[in-house]
């Protein structure tokens, strides 16, 4: 109750404020998850709530901002008045949200005591993880474009490794997390790719929160500190992008850093934080796109979910005319941009919904994608009955589908091959739990006897 009233009485100023009545829901929905991600991330692992309120993020706070500012002075303006834009915009939130908590799951409240027994009788197993996932990482230029992707979502299991080490060792594993999170930031800067990077942190931020239990205040500084970690990376990240990738600058850590500096000191255009907030989120994309199809009228129906299913599940040697992840054509042809192939867009869950079938488009899409991803809970919750342990899974499934930015074809891609790669995992280390636990019991039926 305490919460709802919190709500209430920032709504209300901030309506003062601003004086627009778009404000009250986008408010009262983001600072309910938000109060969520902060209060309740010690009694359970908040990754849900975090997905929501990036959602939240880029699709009605960072508008509402927008909005705020004369639209010919952006790089990227909104190309539809506030109140069409919301009024689509928020009830797919409200729709994604639906479908998100449609059905209870329990593996973001998993036994911690359990987890650090999973972790302790089976540390050899997790250590074996890290190392192989730091040596896949490094050695996945060399693998064949075919598998490649495949050797990305396996190496993605040292984080599971190192997480399940940390919860049951803080102290001695420290070092192994610094070492995992240095490899990564290593090679996003060599690569000019950041979204891992930042979703790992994020997500280490969200199992500490829940694991060691700090206290509010501690928590709520943190998380602003990330978010503006977050932002900063934004706003430099497409100036060293360019530096790398159009102007031939050899990335290194020296570039980067001389990148920040250079984009911390232009106080004005394009490289502040809310030029960042503004290139970072979806709004413009979708208003666009919404701006674009009200004018054509050419709705697709389900055409091209069609064929983000046949680019995500059907083999490439099968159907090798099948759409690649990035493809432009689709982004071309219906946002109302144009953009080349070294630039890259999603059109995000919800423009794809209004090309479907416009508002109600919207509405089915951003439901399906919630319950899209509740069941990829329900997948790992019965993984999780064999051992607590394999709740983190959730995180290597989901770490790329959950971005807002995600192209729906890529969401639906990696949901599905990482249920299958990680569906194997569990099938051939599922015995390593059940032996070890089986010799604990023994163990201490000995010693009880």
């Amino acid at each position: 109750m305490k919460r709802i009233v919190l709500i209430l009485i920032i709504t209300f100023f901030v309506w003062i404020k601003f004086e627009d009545f778009y404000f009250v829901p986008v408010i009262a929905i983001s600072g309910f998850f938000f109060i969520q991600l902060i209060i309740d991330s010690t009694n359970k692992f908040a990754f849900r709530e975090w997905c929501i309120f990036l959602y939240c993020l880029n699709y009605l706070i960072a508008p509402a901002i927008t909005y705020q500012f004369d639209q010919s002075t952006l790089f990227y303006p909104m190309k539809i008045p506030a109140s069409e834009y919301f009024a689509v915009s928020i009830p797919g939130v409200m729709c994604f949200i639906w479908g998100m908590y449609a059905s209870k799951t329990t593996i973001f409240t998993p036994n911690v005591v359990k987890l650090d027994r999973d972790s302790r009788n089976n540390e050899l197993l997790l250590r074996k993880f890290v190392i192989l996932g730091v040596a896949l990482q490094i050695a996945k230029p060399l693998f064949p474009v075919g598998i490649a992707f495949f050797i990305y979502l396996f190496s993605s299991i040292r984080y599971v490794g190192v997480f399940g080490l940390f919860s049951m060792n803080s102290g001695k594993y420290w070092k192994w997390i610094c070492a995992v999170f240095l490899v990564e930031f290593y090679f996003a800067i060599k690569a000019a790719l950041f979204h891992d990077a930042m979703m790992w942190v994020l997500f280490f931020a969200l199992f500490y929160v829940f694991i060691k239990k700090p206290k509010f205040i501690f928590r709520l500084v943190g998380l602003f500190v990330l978010i503006f970690i977050v932002l900063s990376i934004q706003s430099v990240k497409s100036i060293y992008r360019s530096k790398v990738w159009q102007q031939s600058e050899e990335s290194s850590i020296g570039l980067f850093a001389a990148t920040t500096l250079e984009s911390q000191s232009d106080v004005g255009g394009e490289n502040n934080l809310l030029s960042s907030l503004n290139r970072s989120n979806q709004a413009w994309i979708f208003a666009s796109t919404k701006s674009r199809m009200d004018r054509t009228g050419d709705f697709q129906g389900l055409h091209i979910l069609g064929i983000y299913f046949e680019a995500a599940v059907l083999p490439r040697f099968l159907f090798p005319n099948k759409i690649k992840s990035g493809d432009k054509e689709i982004f071309n042809t219906f946002s109302g941009h144009v953009i080349n192939n070294s630039t890259s867009m999603g059109l995000g869950v919800f423009a794809d919904g209004y090309i479907a079938y416009g508002f109600f488009g919207v509405l089915i899409f951003t439901f399906g994608l919630g319950i899209l991803f509740n069941i990829t809970f329900k997948f790992i919750e019965s993984w999780s009955k064999l051992s607590t342990f394999y709740v983190l899974l959730v995180l290597p499934i989901l770490n790329y589908a959950i971005r807002p930015d995600c192209e729906l074809q890529t969401t639906i891609n990696h949901i599905t091959k990482g249920i299958f790669v990680f569906g194997i995992l569990v099938m051939f280390t599922k015995f390593n739990f059940v032996v070890e636990l089986n010799k604990e019991l023994i163990k201490r039926s000995k010693k009880f006897a």
